[in-house]
Protein backbone atom coordinates (compact mmCIF):
# COMPACT_ATOMS: atom_id res chain seq x y z
CA UNK A 1 0.00 0.00 0.00
CA UNK A 2 2.74 2.25 0.88
CA UNK A 3 4.56 1.38 -2.10
CA UNK A 4 1.74 2.22 -4.55
CA UNK A 5 0.62 5.95 -2.87
CA UNK A 6 4.88 6.73 -3.15
CA UNK A 7 4.66 5.48 -6.87
CA UNK A 8 1.20 7.59 -7.42
CA UNK A 9 3.16 11.07 -5.68
CA UNK A 10 6.26 10.15 -7.46
CA UNK A 11 4.33 9.38 -11.25
CA UNK A 12 2.32 12.70 -10.52
CA UNK A 13 5.10 15.36 -9.95
CA UNK A 14 8.03 14.10 -11.70
CA UNK A 15 6.65 14.84 -15.35
CA UNK A 16 5.63 18.28 -14.19
CA UNK A 17 9.43 19.30 -13.09
CA UNK A 18 10.83 17.49 -16.05
CA UNK A 19 9.11 19.40 -18.38
CA UNK A 20 9.37 22.59 -16.98
CA UNK A 21 12.71 24.38 -19.30
CA UNK A 22 15.55 24.88 -17.80
CA UNK A 23 17.74 27.84 -18.09
CA UNK A 24 21.45 26.69 -18.43
CA UNK A 25 23.42 29.88 -19.38
CA UNK A 26 22.70 33.08 -20.34
CA UNK A 27 25.82 35.15 -22.36
CA UNK A 28 26.35 38.91 -23.07
CA UNK A 29 28.42 40.60 -25.52
CA UNK A 30 29.81 42.78 -24.33
CA UNK A 31 30.38 41.20 -21.52
CA UNK A 32 30.82 44.82 -19.79
CA UNK A 33 28.27 46.88 -21.22
CA UNK A 34 28.51 50.53 -21.19
CA UNK A 35 25.29 52.61 -21.23
CA UNK A 36 23.64 53.46 -24.62
CA UNK A 37 25.70 50.46 -26.15
CA UNK A 38 23.97 47.69 -27.69
CA UNK A 39 24.16 43.88 -26.18
CA UNK A 40 23.44 40.73 -27.25
CA UNK A 41 22.00 37.95 -25.49
CA UNK A 42 22.35 34.36 -25.91
CA UNK A 43 20.41 32.02 -24.03
CA UNK A 44 20.89 28.03 -23.45
CA UNK A 45 17.51 26.36 -22.68
CA UNK A 46 16.73 23.35 -22.18
CA UNK A 47 13.46 21.67 -21.99
CA UNK A 48 11.64 18.01 -22.71
CA UNK A 49 8.77 19.56 -24.84
CA UNK A 50 8.99 22.00 -27.46
CA UNK A 51 9.25 25.86 -26.72
CA UNK A 52 6.86 27.77 -28.52
CA UNK A 53 8.61 31.63 -27.48
CA UNK A 54 10.91 33.08 -25.15
CA UNK A 55 11.00 36.56 -24.22
CA UNK A 56 14.01 39.01 -22.90
CA UNK A 57 13.11 41.30 -20.29
CA UNK A 58 15.47 43.99 -19.57
CA UNK A 59 15.28 47.07 -17.32
CA UNK A 60 17.83 49.79 -17.15
CA UNK A 61 18.48 50.75 -13.29
CA UNK A 62 20.28 53.14 -11.17
CA UNK A 63 21.73 52.13 -7.85
CA UNK A 64 18.58 53.56 -6.10
CA UNK A 65 15.74 53.10 -9.07
CA UNK A 66 15.39 51.44 -12.30
CA UNK A 67 13.68 53.90 -15.43
CA UNK A 68 10.32 53.25 -16.06
CA UNK A 69 11.03 52.49 -19.78
CA UNK A 70 11.74 48.68 -20.20
CA UNK A 71 12.32 46.58 -23.20
CA UNK A 72 10.40 43.23 -24.04
CA UNK A 73 11.97 41.34 -26.39
CA UNK A 74 10.83 38.34 -28.47
CA UNK A 75 14.52 35.98 -28.97
CA UNK A 76 15.27 34.01 -32.08
CA UNK A 77 16.33 30.67 -32.22
CA UNK A 78 19.94 29.97 -33.55
CA UNK A 79 20.60 26.88 -33.03
CA UNK A 80 18.88 23.81 -31.17
CA UNK A 81 18.49 25.04 -27.44
CA UNK A 82 20.17 28.27 -28.35
CA UNK A 83 18.32 32.05 -28.46
CA UNK A 84 19.23 35.15 -29.36
CA UNK A 85 18.16 38.85 -29.15
CA UNK A 86 19.85 42.18 -28.97
CA UNK A 87 19.14 45.40 -27.09
CA UNK A 88 20.42 49.30 -26.90
CA UNK A 89 20.44 50.76 -23.82
CA UNK A 90 18.83 54.41 -23.81
CA UNK A 91 19.51 55.48 -20.17
CA UNK A 92 22.86 57.50 -20.49
CA UNK A 93 22.25 57.69 -16.33
CA UNK A 94 22.42 53.44 -16.10
CA UNK A 95 24.81 52.04 -14.03
CA UNK A 96 23.26 48.43 -14.01
CA UNK A 97 20.66 46.75 -15.59
CA UNK A 98 17.99 43.74 -14.59
CA UNK A 99 17.04 40.88 -16.94
CA UNK A 100 15.16 37.63 -16.63
CA UNK A 101 13.47 35.03 -19.82
CA UNK A 102 9.80 34.35 -19.79
CA UNK A 103 9.78 30.85 -22.41
CA UNK A 104 6.71 29.19 -23.61
CA UNK A 105 6.21 25.97 -23.28
CA UNK A 106 3.16 23.12 -23.76
CA UNK A 107 0.54 26.84 -23.83
CA UNK A 108 2.40 27.94 -20.29
CA UNK A 109 4.41 30.61 -19.32
CA UNK A 110 7.66 29.76 -17.16
CA UNK A 111 9.64 32.68 -15.94
CA UNK A 112 13.43 32.78 -14.77
CA UNK A 113 15.03 34.13 -12.17
CA UNK A 114 16.12 38.29 -12.41
CA UNK A 115 20.07 38.69 -12.71
CA UNK A 116 21.74 42.44 -11.92
CA UNK A 117 24.68 43.11 -13.85
CA UNK A 118 26.38 45.91 -13.07
CA UNK A 119 27.34 48.54 -16.48
CA UNK A 120 30.66 49.63 -17.34
CA UNK A 121 32.01 53.09 -16.35
CA UNK A 122 33.06 55.08 -19.44
CA UNK A 123 36.73 56.08 -19.10
CA UNK A 124 35.78 58.78 -21.57
CA UNK A 125 34.25 60.57 -19.30
CA UNK A 126 36.25 62.54 -16.86
CA UNK A 127 34.67 63.77 -13.71
CA UNK A 128 37.63 66.51 -13.11
CA UNK A 129 36.75 69.47 -14.15
CA UNK A 130 39.07 70.59 -17.30
CA UNK A 131 40.79 73.29 -16.23
CA UNK A 132 40.57 75.07 -19.84
CA UNK A 133 36.73 75.05 -19.37
CA UNK A 134 34.99 78.13 -17.85
CA UNK A 135 34.25 77.15 -14.03
CA UNK A 136 30.73 78.25 -13.16
CA UNK A 137 30.41 79.47 -9.33
CA UNK A 138 26.91 79.23 -8.36
CA UNK A 139 25.71 81.88 -5.95
CA UNK A 140 26.57 84.83 -7.50
CA UNK A 141 23.88 85.10 -9.27
CA UNK A 142 21.71 85.79 -5.62
CA UNK A 143 24.01 88.68 -5.08
CA UNK A 144 23.09 90.10 -8.63
CA UNK A 145 19.36 89.36 -7.90
CA UNK A 146 19.16 91.22 -4.82
CA UNK A 147 20.91 93.97 -5.45
CA UNK A 148 18.29 94.89 -8.97
CA UNK A 149 15.70 94.38 -5.67
CA UNK A 150 17.14 96.80 -4.16
CA UNK A 151 18.01 99.32 -6.48
CA UNK A 152 14.08 98.84 -7.49
CA UNK A 153 12.80 100.20 -4.33
CA UNK A 154 15.06 102.99 -4.08
CA UNK A 155 13.98 104.32 -7.47
CA UNK A 156 10.57 103.87 -6.86
CA UNK A 157 9.16 107.28 -5.94
CA UNK A 158 7.51 106.74 -2.08
CA UNK A 159 3.16 107.33 -1.89
CA UNK A 160 1.70 109.28 0.91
Amino acid sequence: MLITFIFLIVSVFIPAVLADPTVVQVTIDPTKPLPLSTITFNATILCNETIDEVRLLVQECREDLCFVHSFNISMEKITNDTYQAQCALLQEEATQIKYHLQIACNETWYTSNTTFMPLASDAKKNTSQDPHDPVSTPGFEIILVVCAIALVFLWKPKRI
